[in-house]
């Protein structure tokens, strides 16, 4: 089956400390940068991005996605749960997503979570579908 392979690519980098230099402003300072590769098959697609906040005690039932999707959580953290397994996710830790993969998360703690969700969904497919 032919698809566009997506590989980690290397990009100019910035120095963010000699932008410091050449003002008396502070520089930005980078918390995360992460890569993960991905094979799609041709076509179009739609990248979204979803900022989500779970509120303490909440949670989002068995789901899959039409796409891949990388999820970081930024606030708190959070429960994945899948195949009988659980594992919690804190503050900058991320998952990937493989289409199809059901799974679920909660926001076991007592403050409010807040995660960000990159799909690729291809045109036409469903963002989300909760399994019942």
């Amino acid at each position: 089956m032919g698809g566009t392979s997506y590989a980690a690519r290397s990009t100019r980098s910035i120095d963010l400390r000699s932008a410091k230099a050449q003002t008396d402003t502070p520089a930005p300072v980078n918390i995360v940068l992460q890569s993960f590769p991905i094979t799609v098959a041709a076509g179009d697609y739609e990248l979204i991005n979803q900022v989500l906040d779970l509120p303490a005690g909440s949670s989002v039932p068995n789901h899959m996605h039409g796409g891949p999707v990388v999820v970081t959580v930024i606030a708190g953290e959070v429960t994945l749960m899948e195949a009988g397994r659980e594992q919690v996710v804190k503050s900058g830790e991320s998952w990937t997503e493989s289409v199809g993969y059901v799974h679920a998360i909660a926001n076991r703690g007592t403050s409010t979570a807040r995660v960000v969700a990159s799909y690729l969904i291809p045109k036409g497919a469903a963002r989300t579908t909760i399994i019942k």
